[in-house]
């Protein structure tokens, strides 16, 4: 919009100044269609204020979109306007600027597509607007009031003035054109300074101000108002709403009287019996609007209200969509981590991608204790003193937008430098995080300080917060079952440092459980010594979890119990056969290798070791040779826990120095590539390439020939024995 405005003097020739002023505007902005009419109106407006108020007077022009509109103001808002009499145009040529009576106005009526006059305490304002539509063809058009010669003029028809509006409906502009639209016609047919629309929230408990024309982005920026403050609930029907005196107004509208605007009329959008939404037109003088004025806008507001509403529907649904599909995406991306930290990263992470500036998750520990896990900023640079500021003032739970920072606090905090100052003027959030009952932490949420907090935006982080406590629950529950299970784990396993030093023997084991952190293997190993002998087993319980832990525990200890009591290998498994059976009531086999040794030719084993040992069902051991032969070295015997009437027998053999003894588990034979399985003869051809190496040296070269064979880890507990005789 365009504005030319001047002060004149009230003298015989300030009709001709104001014709020569409005004549240079008009051609400055280049219009044309019409000019002649608006130079002659100003001629006998600018006339009448010389002679009937006799003040000083301002003359404004403004270019509107598609029209042009001009205010004549004076100085005696107490002398009212001559009264507008009948049209009587004479054309016959005339100087005279002092003639009198009523033609200004009855000019005004006629040609103008709108007029009116308006009074406040200072002054009277008469405007009137002309639009630049084409007139209608025909013997009734005309383009000037002024022929070139004496006929007498006919009047044109006014045009209807929500056509533009109508005319937007009917290109079905966007929701934000058509409100744009809206209010720039509202504010044009009521002659106003200032236009808006307020649309209802979700809940239609409050405005929020969507579009608007003649304040400056920092005057209308969007804000919210309650719905009982614009129709009171002891009003009757709801309907177009004037207030002459915005000083004395509460809500939004004392917003606008700050903005100049000093009278205000308002128009419901109704649909179905709701309030959808307030089209509203202010003005800079008191008093501007009358009754006329608030139906001519409650008109407007009916003739959009529908289309209006439509497009708004469509605009939640829309949003609502995206909020469901933001919210399911987190919920995927936090459902893939059950660590903790990851989580309140993740967190974090995801609300500064969709729901605000920055973003704060604390962690809260079983004995209430608040932990800072995780900030971001959007801005890199100012994430650090996000963190400060947040470690040094930890926000109080906060569920509406608000400040989370009062100036008092950074104060006393120390921490009132300018960027942190900025950082605590926007709206936040803080939001906890709850579990069954229980506080997990909070997550809070920061705008930037000249961004709102929607009510919608509000509600996606209450739904993402649930979601967040979740996961962070999940994360708990799973880090505590992975420590106990990691604690059960390590007391079924011989500790390192206890193994003991064999004479003249390297040994070394591997131990690798499967699937989860959280899930006890069935797989275990033991070295151990007793009087004058060295005892070895390896063995591995039908599945995982528990209940396998308890076998392998039951088995570990017996067998320990049994070896210091110098019995044979076959009695040990008798007995530990029957323990099985006595305490195992959830059907676990367990198959085992047990082992003892003791050198040949005295205490130092410098000629070999003799070996009594019992394969109960387990894979059978591998003896490489110096030569680089590999044979099996024991007789495959029942598993234990299966059959009560079993017999065991003790097996003997002598192992040279130079030899390499390798015993497994099953996870090693069945590892599987696709259909193909390693097997004995695959661990044979692995293991008679050992030759020369050293204990741990030879785990080394069959862990990693079991990935290149199968990649991806082990699929299946996992443990080996080596023990190389010197």
């Amino acid at each position: 919009m365009k504005v030319a405005r001047r002060e004149f003097s009230a003298a015989p020739e300030t009709a001709g100044e104001a014709r020569s002023f409005v004549r240079d505007t008009l051609r400055d902005w280049n219009v044309t269609r019409g000019s002649d009419d608006i130079i002659l109106l100003v001629s006998e407006l600018v006339t009448n204020a010389v002679i009937h108020a006799e003040t000083t007077l301002e003359l404004i022009v403004r270019r509107l979109p598609g029209a042009v509109e001009v205010v004549v103001v004076d100085r005696v808002p107490h002398r009212a306007v001559p009264k507008a009499g009948p049209l009587q145009v004479d054309t016959s040529p005339s100087t005279d600027d002092t003639r009198s009576g009523g033609l200004g106005l009855a000019l005004a009526s006629a040609i103008a597509s709108s007029w009116g006059v308006s009074y406040s305490k200072e002054d009277k304002a008469v405007w009137f607007r002309l639009d630049d539509e084409e007139p209608p063809a025909g013997p009734t058009s005309r383009t000037s009031l002024v022929p070139p010669l004496p006929v007498r003029s006919k009047v044109r028809s006014r045009p209807e003035p929500w056509s533009r509006l109508d005319s937007a409906l009917a290109a079905k502009l966007s929701l934000p054109d058509l409100l744009d639209s809206t209010v720039d016609v509202a504010r044009t047919v009521l002659g106003g300074d200032a236009a808006y629309i307020a649309l209802a929230t979700t809940d239609e408990t409050e405005w929020e101000l969507q579009a608007a024309v003649g304040l400056t982005s920092g005057q209308w920026r969007p804000f919210r108002s309650r719905t009982e403050e614009t129709f009171p609930s002891s009003a009757p029907e709801p309907g177009p709403v004037i207030n002459d005196d915005l000083m004395i107004a509460r809500a939004h509208r004392g917003r606008l009287a700050a903005a100049g605007m000093r009278s205000l009329v308002t128009a419901p959008l109704i649909v179905d019996g709701r309030i959808t939404g307030l089209l509203g037109v202010a003005s800079k003088r008191i008093r501007h609007f009358g009754q006329t004025a608030a139906d001519r806008l409650q008109e407007g507001a009916d003739r959009i209200a529908l289309t209006v509403e439509r497009s708004r529907l469509a605009r939640v649904e829309l949003a609502r969509r995206a909020s469901l599909s933001f919210l399911a995406e987190a919920s995927d991306l936090l459902a893939g981590t059950l660590d903790e930290q990851m989580t309140a990263a993740l967190a974090a992470q995801l609300t500064t991608s969709r729901l605000g500036k920055w973003c704060v998750v604390h962690t809260t520990s079983d004995l209430g204790v608040d932990r800072l896990a995780f900030a971001t900023h959007r801005d890199e640079n100012t994430t650090d003193v996000l963190r400060e500021l947040i470690t040094a003032i930890i926000p109080q739970e906060q569920r509406e937008p608000g400040q989370l920072w009062q100036p008092e606090e950074l104060a006393e905090a120390g921490m009132d430098d300018e960027l942190t100052r900025e950082l605590a003027a926007g709206l936040g959030i803080s939001i906890p995080l709850m579990a069954h009952g229980r506080s997990l932490g909070r997550i809070t949420i920061g705008k930037a300080p000249n961004e709102e907090f929607p009510r919608e935006e509000v509600d996606v982080a209450d739904d993402l917060a649930q979601r967040v406590s979740s996961a962070m629950e999940n994360a708990r529950l799973y880090s505590d079952q992975t420590f106990m299970s990691e604690a059960l784990q390590r007391s079924l396993l011989p500790a390192k440092e206890k193994e003991p030093a064999i004479p003249r023997v390297d040994h070394a084991v591997f131990y690798q459980p499967a699937g989860e952190r959280n899930v006890v293997g069935g797989d275990f190993y033991d070295v151990f010594a007793t009087d004058g002998r060295w005892c070895f087993a390896i063995g591995d319980v039908c599945g995982t979890g528990p209940e396998a832990a308890a076998v392998t525990g039951l088995a570990r200890h017996t067998l320990r119990a049994l070896a210091r009591e110098n019995l044979a290998p076959a009695y040990i498994m008798h007995r530990l056969n029957l323990a099985i059976l006595d305490e195992n009531t959830t059907t676990r086999f367990l198959t085992m290798l047990y082992g003892e040794m003791t050198p040949i030719g005295g205490p130092d084993g410098g000629k070999g070791m003799r070996i009594r040992l019992v394969s109960a069902g387990h894979p059978l051991p591998l003896r490489l040779d110096k030569n680089g032969e590999v044979e099996p070295l024991a007789t495959s015997q029942p598993l234990l826990g299966a059959f009560e009437d079993v017999e065991f027998f003790t097996e003997t053999v002598e192992v040279a120095p130079g030899d390499v003894l390798l015993a497994v588990t099953d996870g090693v034979t069945e590892r599987r590539n696709n259909e193909e399985m390693l097997g004995d003869e695959g661990l044979t051809k692995i293991f008679t390439g050992c030759s020369g190496l050293t204990a741990q040296a030879v785990i080394a070269r069959i862990d990693r020939e079991l990935e290149e064979f199968a990649p991806g880890g082990h699929t299946d507990d996992t443990a080996m024995l080596v023990l190389r005789f010197l």
